[in-house]
């Protein structure tokens, strides 16, 4: 119970912290503007990748609650931005580094504290681990659904025509236009790991529905009725349910 408290505690501090952190760096506030031109940092970068690594990071460790291999990774996330942003410091010699190093160490409290947590409760899959099979069957479509996934990714780097437009279409941010070749690389990342760790499949392909059924809403709400919708959006949406339903569900 004490090391619960702890757990819950500890990550409640730092989902507050990484929640303050997306918050300012996406919407360009003067505290992160005035380190990032401290730092040399280009400022495209407070929105992404600095400001979605906090608003990805927030939505680990608030998984992680229920599934604690995502609050591991998330924290392990958190360590990894942080020691980047004290070589930034020491890159330009600027030693304001409070900052930095505070969310270092909360970082690494987070990350010690979930898995010593995790480690007590013998189950990383947490929730999910009861409601998927021990490995995925039949395992091709993820594989297939995998280099689909990839396969996006690769035209997402520097948006082909098609894309380009269905961004366009839909009234996709350009500032957004970068990120999403990343959500397609992570989760052909997840896809994969599910073959072995299969409630990260699980986790992938149900985050994938989510992405689509967002997907096919924008579509709709823009009135594009066309071939995107028909083939980007909604037969994706329906072989990432049937992926999770069907290959990976008990």
């Amino acid at each position: 119970m004490a090391m619960t408290t702890t757990y819950l505690t500890v990550t409640l501090i730092a989902s507050i912290a990484a929640l303050g952190g997306a918050v300012l760096n996406l919407t360009g506030h003067r505290i992160p503007v005035t380190e990032a031109q401290r730092l040399s940092v280009p400022m495209e970068w407070l929105r992404f990748p600095i400001g979605v690594a906090y608003a990805l990071g927030l939505l680990g460790l608030l998984v992680g609650v229920a599934v604690p291999a995502v609050g591991i990774v998330a924290a392990a996330g958190f360590v990894a931005l942080f020691v980047l942003a004290i070589g930034a410091h020491v890159r330009v010699g600027d030693r304001s580094l409070g900052r930095a190093v505070a969310g270092l160490a909360l970082a690494s409290a987070t990350l010690l504290v979930t898995a010593t947590w995790a480690a007590g409760r013998d189950d990383l899959g947490g929730v999910v681990s009861a409601y998927v099979n021990d490995l995925p069957d039949p395992w091709w479509p993820v594989v297939v659904l995998a280099v689909i996934q990839i396969g996006d990714a690769a035209m997402c780097f520097k948006p082909v025509g098609f894309i380009a437009q269905c961004f366009t279409d839909v009234g996709l941010p350009r500032a957004l236009w970068p990120v999403m070749p990343w959500v397609k690389v992570a989760a052909t990342a997840g896809l994969v790991a599910g073959l072995w760790v299969p409630y990260v499949g699980a986790l992938t392909s149900a985050a994938l529905v989510v992405y689509f059924v967002c997907a096919v809403s924008a579509h709709v709400r823009a009135r594009d009725f066309g071939r995107n919708l028909a083939l980007n959006a909604t037969l994706s949406l329906v072989m990432c349910v049937a992926v999770f339903v069907f290959c990976f569900l008990r």
